[in-house]
Protein backbone atom coordinates (compact mmCIF):
# COMPACT_ATOMS: atom_id res chain seq x y z
CA UNK A 1 0.00 0.00 0.00
CA UNK A 2 2.92 2.47 0.65
CA UNK A 3 4.50 1.84 -2.81
CA UNK A 4 1.18 2.51 -4.60
CA UNK A 5 0.79 5.99 -2.42
CA UNK A 6 4.45 6.77 -3.28
CA UNK A 7 4.06 5.54 -7.34
CA UNK A 8 0.46 7.61 -7.04
CA UNK A 9 2.01 10.94 -5.61
CA UNK A 10 5.29 10.69 -8.00
CA UNK A 11 2.86 10.12 -10.88
CA UNK A 12 0.36 13.09 -10.29
CA UNK A 13 3.65 15.17 -9.75
CA UNK A 14 5.10 14.04 -12.77
CA UNK A 15 2.46 14.91 -14.95
CA UNK A 16 2.23 18.55 -13.25
CA UNK A 17 5.26 18.98 -14.31
CA UNK A 18 6.11 16.95 -17.30
CA UNK A 19 3.41 18.55 -19.49
CA UNK A 20 3.81 22.03 -18.69
CA UNK A 21 1.05 22.93 -16.46
CA UNK A 22 3.17 23.73 -13.30
CA UNK A 23 5.86 25.23 -15.19
CA UNK A 24 3.58 27.80 -16.76
CA UNK A 25 1.72 28.41 -13.25
CA UNK A 26 4.73 29.25 -11.71
CA UNK A 27 6.05 31.43 -14.32
CA UNK A 28 3.25 33.60 -14.72
CA UNK A 29 3.31 33.88 -10.79
CA UNK A 30 7.40 35.41 -11.26
CA UNK A 31 6.80 37.27 -14.09
CA UNK A 32 4.33 39.45 -12.41
CA UNK A 33 6.08 39.65 -9.03
CA UNK A 34 9.34 40.87 -10.62
CA UNK A 35 12.87 39.98 -12.29
CA UNK A 36 14.75 38.40 -9.50
CA UNK A 37 11.30 37.18 -7.59
CA UNK A 38 12.09 33.48 -8.88
CA UNK A 39 16.29 34.05 -7.47
CA UNK A 40 14.64 35.35 -4.16
CA UNK A 41 12.21 32.39 -3.79
CA UNK A 42 14.87 30.02 -4.94
CA UNK A 43 17.86 31.16 -2.11
CA UNK A 44 15.01 31.59 0.33
CA UNK A 45 14.16 27.70 -0.41
CA UNK A 46 17.66 26.58 -0.42
CA UNK A 47 18.72 27.99 3.20
CA UNK A 48 14.70 26.88 4.18
CA UNK A 49 15.97 23.38 3.17
CA UNK A 50 19.38 23.52 4.70
CA UNK A 51 17.75 23.93 7.95
CA UNK A 52 15.42 21.56 7.88
CA UNK A 53 17.60 18.55 6.64
CA UNK A 54 19.99 19.68 9.68
CA UNK A 55 16.88 19.71 12.31
CA UNK A 56 16.26 16.24 10.70
CA UNK A 57 19.99 14.95 11.55
CA UNK A 58 19.84 16.80 15.01
CA UNK A 59 16.55 14.93 15.80
CA UNK A 60 18.34 11.70 14.45
CA UNK A 61 21.05 11.90 16.51
CA UNK A 62 19.42 13.01 19.84
CA UNK A 63 16.97 9.77 19.18
CA UNK A 64 19.31 6.96 17.91
CA UNK A 65 22.01 8.44 21.20
CA UNK A 66 19.29 8.05 23.43
CA UNK A 67 20.52 11.14 25.30
CA UNK A 68 17.04 12.44 25.58
CA UNK A 69 15.06 10.05 27.12
CA UNK A 70 13.16 10.51 30.18
CA UNK A 71 12.77 14.37 28.82
CA UNK A 72 11.72 13.69 25.07
CA UNK A 73 9.68 10.18 23.74
CA UNK A 74 11.58 8.78 20.88
CA UNK A 75 8.09 8.40 19.40
CA UNK A 76 7.73 12.48 18.93
CA UNK A 77 11.96 12.70 18.05
CA UNK A 78 10.62 10.22 15.47
CA UNK A 79 8.23 12.20 14.16
CA UNK A 80 10.36 14.95 14.07
CA UNK A 81 13.01 13.45 12.53
CA UNK A 82 10.80 12.39 9.60
CA UNK A 83 8.99 15.34 8.97
CA UNK A 84 11.62 17.81 8.96
CA UNK A 85 13.90 15.63 6.67
CA UNK A 86 10.87 15.23 4.48
CA UNK A 87 10.22 19.29 4.67
CA UNK A 88 13.99 19.94 3.86
CA UNK A 89 14.07 17.39 0.87
CA UNK A 90 10.30 19.07 -0.86
CA UNK A 91 12.25 22.33 0.01
CA UNK A 92 15.65 21.56 -1.90
CA UNK A 93 13.53 20.19 -5.00
CA UNK A 94 11.85 23.84 -5.10
CA UNK A 95 15.14 25.85 -4.50
CA UNK A 96 16.27 24.02 -7.90
CA UNK A 97 12.86 23.92 -9.80
CA UNK A 98 12.42 27.66 -8.89
CA UNK A 99 15.63 28.53 -10.60
CA UNK A 100 14.44 27.40 -14.01
CA UNK A 101 12.27 30.54 -14.09
CA UNK A 102 15.06 32.43 -13.41
CA UNK A 103 15.90 34.41 -16.37
CA UNK A 104 19.09 35.81 -15.47
CA UNK A 105 20.89 32.07 -14.63
CA UNK A 106 18.70 30.20 -17.78
CA UNK A 107 18.56 26.89 -15.77
CA UNK A 108 16.53 23.97 -17.82
CA UNK A 109 14.99 20.93 -15.79
CA UNK A 110 18.50 19.19 -17.30
CA UNK A 111 20.64 21.73 -15.37
CA UNK A 112 18.86 21.07 -11.98
CA UNK A 113 17.69 17.62 -12.37
CA UNK A 114 21.09 15.80 -14.03
CA UNK A 115 24.04 15.62 -11.46
CA UNK A 116 27.05 17.13 -12.77
CA UNK A 117 24.94 18.38 -16.12
CA UNK A 118 24.48 22.20 -15.38
CA UNK A 119 26.50 24.79 -17.79
CA UNK A 120 27.22 26.61 -14.34
CA UNK A 121 29.55 25.08 -11.74
CA UNK A 122 28.79 21.75 -13.06
CA UNK A 123 30.48 20.24 -9.82
CA UNK A 124 28.82 22.35 -7.06
CA UNK A 125 25.58 21.99 -8.99
CA UNK A 126 25.81 18.40 -8.69
CA UNK A 127 26.74 17.78 -5.47
CA UNK A 128 23.45 19.71 -4.56
CA UNK A 129 21.30 17.49 -6.75
CA UNK A 130 23.11 14.42 -4.97
CA UNK A 131 22.65 15.29 -2.17
CA UNK A 132 19.13 16.12 -2.29
CA UNK A 133 18.42 12.65 -3.88
CA UNK A 134 20.13 11.37 -1.21
CA UNK A 135 18.17 12.63 1.30
CA UNK A 136 15.10 11.78 -0.74
CA UNK A 137 16.22 7.59 -0.37
CA UNK A 138 16.93 8.12 3.35
CA UNK A 139 13.54 9.89 3.49
CA UNK A 140 11.91 7.19 1.59
CA UNK A 141 12.90 4.14 3.61
CA UNK A 142 11.84 5.01 7.02
CA UNK A 143 8.61 3.38 5.00
CA UNK A 144 10.82 0.08 3.93
CA UNK A 145 12.69 -0.25 7.26
CA UNK A 146 11.30 -3.91 7.29
CA UNK A 147 11.92 -4.39 4.17
CA UNK A 148 15.38 -3.70 3.77
CA UNK A 149 16.36 -5.21 7.02
CA UNK A 150 17.59 -3.23 10.33
CA UNK A 151 21.35 -3.50 9.37
CA UNK A 152 20.99 -2.68 5.61
CA UNK A 153 18.40 0.01 6.58
CA UNK A 154 20.72 1.58 9.61
CA UNK A 155 23.98 2.24 6.86
CA UNK A 156 21.43 3.74 4.53
CA UNK A 157 20.78 6.04 7.53
CA UNK A 158 24.17 6.87 8.21
CA UNK A 159 24.34 8.45 5.12
CA UNK A 160 22.04 11.51 5.76
CA UNK A 161 25.61 13.10 7.38
CA UNK A 162 26.95 13.08 3.89
CA UNK A 163 23.42 14.42 2.12
CA UNK A 164 23.81 17.38 4.94
CA UNK A 165 27.59 17.77 3.97
CA UNK A 166 26.57 17.96 0.43
CA UNK A 167 24.02 20.57 1.44
CA UNK A 168 26.31 22.47 2.86
CA UNK A 169 28.78 22.79 0.41
CA UNK A 170 26.65 23.03 -1.97
CA UNK A 171 25.18 26.11 -0.33
CA UNK A 172 27.65 27.79 1.17
CA UNK A 173 30.27 27.30 -2.26
CA UNK A 174 27.70 28.50 -4.73
CA UNK A 175 24.99 30.99 -2.77
CA UNK A 176 26.30 34.65 -4.04
CA UNK A 177 25.52 35.91 -0.18
CA UNK A 178 27.16 32.69 1.45
CA UNK A 179 29.97 35.21 2.73
CA UNK A 180 27.29 37.39 4.45
CA UNK A 181 27.98 37.62 8.30
CA UNK A 182 24.69 36.45 9.52
CA UNK A 183 24.90 33.49 6.99
CA UNK A 184 28.55 32.11 7.70
CA UNK A 185 27.08 32.49 11.48
CA UNK A 186 24.42 29.99 10.64
CA UNK A 187 26.77 27.86 8.81
CA UNK A 188 29.01 27.74 11.75
CA UNK A 189 26.78 27.05 14.27
CA UNK A 190 24.74 24.41 12.18
CA UNK A 191 27.65 22.45 11.42
CA UNK A 192 29.31 22.49 15.20
CA UNK A 193 25.78 21.12 15.99
CA UNK A 194 26.38 18.38 14.02
CA UNK A 195 29.74 17.71 14.81
CA UNK A 196 28.91 17.48 18.55
CA UNK A 197 25.71 15.21 17.66
CA UNK A 198 28.05 12.89 16.08
CA UNK A 199 30.49 12.92 18.72
CA UNK A 200 27.83 12.55 21.41
CA UNK A 201 26.39 9.41 19.00
CA UNK A 202 29.67 7.77 19.45
CA UNK A 203 30.80 8.14 22.93
CA UNK A 204 27.56 8.42 24.59
CA UNK A 205 25.96 5.07 26.28
CA UNK A 206 22.97 5.64 28.56
CA UNK A 207 23.59 4.44 31.88
CA UNK A 208 22.19 0.12 32.18
CA UNK A 209 19.54 0.12 34.61
CA UNK A 210 20.45 -1.87 37.79
CA UNK A 211 18.18 -4.95 38.76
CA UNK A 212 17.21 -5.87 42.60
CA UNK A 213 19.38 -8.14 44.28
CA UNK A 214 17.18 -8.44 47.10
CA UNK A 215 15.99 -12.70 46.87
CA UNK A 216 12.43 -13.11 46.90
CA UNK A 217 10.98 -15.29 49.53
CA UNK A 218 8.87 -17.93 49.17
CA UNK A 219 5.99 -18.78 50.87
CA UNK A 220 7.43 -21.63 52.52
CA UNK A 221 11.10 -19.84 53.55
CA UNK A 222 8.52 -17.27 55.26
CA UNK A 223 6.51 -19.62 57.44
Amino acid sequence: MKIVILCCIAGVAGSFVGNGTGVAIIARGFAAAGPHSAWYASRGAGIASYLFLWLGLVGGLLMSSAWFDGFVSRARLLAFHQSATIAGVLLGLGHGLVLTQDPWVHFSLTDVLVPFDSYYKPMLTGIGTLSLYLAAVVSISFWFRKQMGMKAWRYLHYSSVLAFAGAFWHGMSMGTDSHSRWLMTLYLATTLAIVFGVMLRITYRRAAVKRSTVPIRTEAQAA
